[in-house]
């Protein structure tokens, strides 16, 4: 008699073809049962915590990180109860979703009444990111996309919100208020009468899967497969249909003729990945005014296929795969591929396939003739001679392709990613001379754990595995686009920003190319960045370094001690030596996406509260100089010996307490942050420096930096600005000792961010 065959028996191949039926909980107890399954490969597989992930909470895939599973399963745990939304840069159009600041922020305006006076609180530009309000009740969050003018989230559920307006620049002569409304609270984006809204239950025609935010519209993909396109978030979706195209709703995974894979909103163009089409393009739908929503359904009559897209790989009855029979299909296997993935810029069309394979096609669009160029394959290597074959490594094998409006970005499997813009592309697709190398090797983009680069109009940011965002290029009229702090003041130049022109353009220092910038989610980091642009505990002996750092022409010092401050933020929670008792690795702050688009950014990060109190409190401590209940000369003696040195005296700390900041703003040149009130006798009028240091001011404890609160101090509030020895033997002035870098100093490219 044969014994029994237990679940061990079972090849490996049967487990995993058993786990995506089980949930999070019976698989976790499955694995927990014996040690042979609760090994890393089983309990870890990456298969089914991406799926869950991605069919549980709605995230889109992200094929540089599909096989951590470890990552995956940390990502589902958090999803569950900690995603938040931050936005930051230009306010324009409220597409921020937190464009007033509550009343307490802001000194009192007499005799304003309330409407007024919460216009009079709206912030144009946010150089730090700040959370997204009204999120709270909408559940949890699964992605966001930036358009020109807004800001749109998808839940767990299906539902679409959005704040700003869809199309800023649309004008209706004939109904008020001529322009759309710009919404300053997430608001969800209807469909017509008669269809289920994803909020209150699930119906798989409305239930979006994936969207995608362009310029002035959105497009959303059903779990059923239908397009739904919105162009103003007062009116009613429309179900995209085509005249020329058949499209299939079948629900998701499915694989027949006419089933939508992907959609995409471009600059002026809308898009879409179809079984048995390609990747179809079409103008952006819009409802008339004077349209009713009762018509739910628009039928595009203009548009037009990319070329060589259409093949897809037939599934066979044995292992592996294979193509269809005919010999077209065979040569485009070959030489093309199947297409992976998509991106839609403002001319040009540029997508990758499975063979490891880039193609750009152009766009030619006007009253004549709406048609796509043939695709034209492009070169990740570095030889210059077209007439070499492409020989196909790691590092020329393209595993996604991402970007939008002018700027693209192409990612290896050797991990590298190369960045390029449209005007790089037309050299190659008119077939003229190229004034420049196609590709650009940022080094702090190389095998870095690069995820996604998310493109506004003159900026971008690189979303790392690790859980941060790196931020590049330049803001237009210092609005904050970068995330770094600034409107131009002294904050951004710590970061690496150099402003410049009359609108105060910003633009990074080349320095910040070796190793990044890192946008900072913890509030802690920009009072002690605000400190430090303050001249620390002594102003005065830091005055020199000040403007060599930070008013100097050279950009060497200005760069490199900015790459000093990045090391200290980016080693914030070592430093303090905080790690949580339940920390899953993935820190306080971790992003789960990261978005852009014209003059804004926004991120989906994973906050855990109780590490980021940790850390928080790690960096406070009693103020030993605090006023106390009864004061005598025993308790002052008594504090004097708890000081630290540079504060031998009450008198002392508050005074440069009250004039640290005036001191940093009047050294570089730009307006401080409390005007004093009253004038002392001592004080000459208009006199800078130290006799206008002297003039009494409201003293807020948070506005130098050096104090959370009333009696507490942070830790930093007794140091002084960093003193250097550049790279270069350069030795900063100054009579405190030079301070060591938390890391190595890198060898600097200044080259990477020309």
């Amino acid at each position: 008699m044969s014994s029994p065959t237990s679940l061990l028996d079972l090849p490996v191949d049967i487990l995993l073809l058993i786990f995506p039926y089980l949930d999070a909980a019976s698989f976790l107890n499955l694995t927990s049962t014996c040690k042979a399954l609760h090994k890393p490969d089983f309990v870890n597989d990456s298969q089914y915590w991406s799926t869950l992930v991605r069919t549980t909470f709605r995230v889109p895939n992200q094929p540089v990180v599909q096989n951590d599973g470890a990552r995956w399963q940390k990502l589902f745990k958090r999803l569950l109860t900690q995603s938040r939304i931050y936005t930051w840069g230009n306010n324009e159009k409220a597409c921020l979703g937190h464009s007033y600041e509550p009343l307490t922020s802001f000194p009192a305006t007499p005799g304003l009444p309330g409407p007024r006076r919460r216009n009079a609180l709206r912030r144009r530009h946010i150089s730090w990111p700040a959370e997204m309000q009204g999120t709270e009740d909408l559940g949890i969050v699964s992605d966001v996309q930036c358009g020109g003018w807004s800001t749109t989230l998808l839940t767990a559920k299906g539902a679409l919100y959005t704040v700003g307006a869809l199309d800023g620049a649309s004008f209706n002569p004939r109904r008020q208020p001529y322009m759309q409304t710009a919404m300053t609270w997430p608001t969800a984006l209807r469909y017509p009468p008669g269809f289920v809204r994803p909020s209150e239950r699930h119906d798989a025609s409305t239930a979006i899967r994936q969207f995608s935010s362009g310029r002035s519209h959105v497009l959303g993909l059903s779990d059923s497969g239908r397009i739904w396109s919105w162009q103003n978030i007062e009116h009613a979706a429309l179900h995209v249909k085509f005249i020329h195209h058949e499209t299939k709703e079948e629900g998701q995974g499915t694989g027949s003729r006419g089933t939508v894979h992907k959609v995409v909103a471009g600059w002026n163009k809308s898009a879409a990945l179809i079984e048995g089409t390609g990747i179809a393009l079409w103008d952006p739908l819009q409802r008339g005014g004077d349209e009713t929503e009762i018509e739910d359904a628009a039928l595009v009559l203009e548009s037009a296929v990319v070329p060589k897209t259409s093949f897809r790989h037939v599934k066979s009855n044995k292992r592996g795969r294979q193509t269809t029979g005919s010999a077209a299909d065979a040569m485009i296997a070959e030489t093309v591929g199947e297409v992976q993935d998509f991106v839609l810029l403002e001319h040009v069309v540029l997508f990758n396939t499975d063979i490891g394979k880039v193609f750009a096609a152009q766009i030619f669009w006007d009253d004549n003739e709406q048609r796509i160029g043939e695709p034209i394959e492009l070169r990740l290597s570095e030889a210059t001679d077209d007439e070499d074959p492409i020989i196909v490594t790691d590092a020329t094998f393209a595993t996604d392709v991402q970007g939008s409006f002018r700027s693209f970005a192409v990612f290896t499997k050797s991990g590298e990613v190369l960045t390029s813009n449209q005007d790089r592309l037309m050299d190659i697709l008119l077939n003229r001379p190229a004034q420049q190398p196609l590709f650009t090797r940022i080094p702090a983009l190389q095998h870095r754990g690069v995820i996604s680069v998310a493109f506004g109009d003159y900026h971008f940011h690189a979303l790392h595995s690790s859980g941060y965002i790196t931020s590049y290029g330049n803001e237009p009229q210092a609005c904050g686009a970068l995330g770094l702090g600034g409107h131009g003041d002294p904050e951004g130049r710590l970061r690496g920003i150099r402003y410049q022109g009359i609108g105060g353009d910003g633009r990074l220092v080349p320095h910040a190319y070796s190793e990044g910038r890192r946008v900072w989610f913890e509030e802690q980091k920009r009072d002690w960045i605000q400190f430090l642009t303050a001249g620390g505990v002594d102003p005065a002996e830091a005055a020199e370094r000040m403007r060599m750092a930070l008013g100097s022409p050279d950009v060497r010092c200005q760069g490199e001690v900015s790459e000093w401050v990045e090391q200290q933020g980016r080693d914030w929670e070592t430093k303090f030596g905080v790690v949580g008792g339940e920390d899953d690795g993935l820190g306080a702050y971790f992003a789960l996406s990261v978005t852009a688009a014209g003059w804004h950014s926004g991120a989906l990060v994973l906050v855990n509260e109780e590490l980021a109190k940790e850390v928080r409190e790690a960096c406070e401590v009693r103020d030993p100089l605090a006023p106390q209940q009864e004061t005598s000369a025993s308790t002052e003696s008594a504090d004097e010996t708890t000081a630290p040195p540079t504060a031998s005296s009450n008198g002392l700390l508050s005074w440069a307490a009250s004039t640290a900041l005036d001191y940093g703003r009047w050294f570089l040149g730009v307006a401080p942050y409390s005007a004093p009130h009253a004038q002392s006798n001592n004080a000459t009028p208009g006199q800078p420096g130290p006799q206008r240091a002297r003039t009494e001011q409201i003293h807020f404890p948070r506005s130098f930096g050096d104090s959370p609160r009333e009696g507490y101090k942070y830790v930093w509030a007794y140091d002084h600005f960093p003193r250097l020895v550049l790279s270069d033997g350069t030795e900063m002035p100054g009579e405190v000792e030079f301070d060591e870098w938390r890391f190595e100093r890198p060898e600097f490219d200044l080259t990477a961010g020309a």
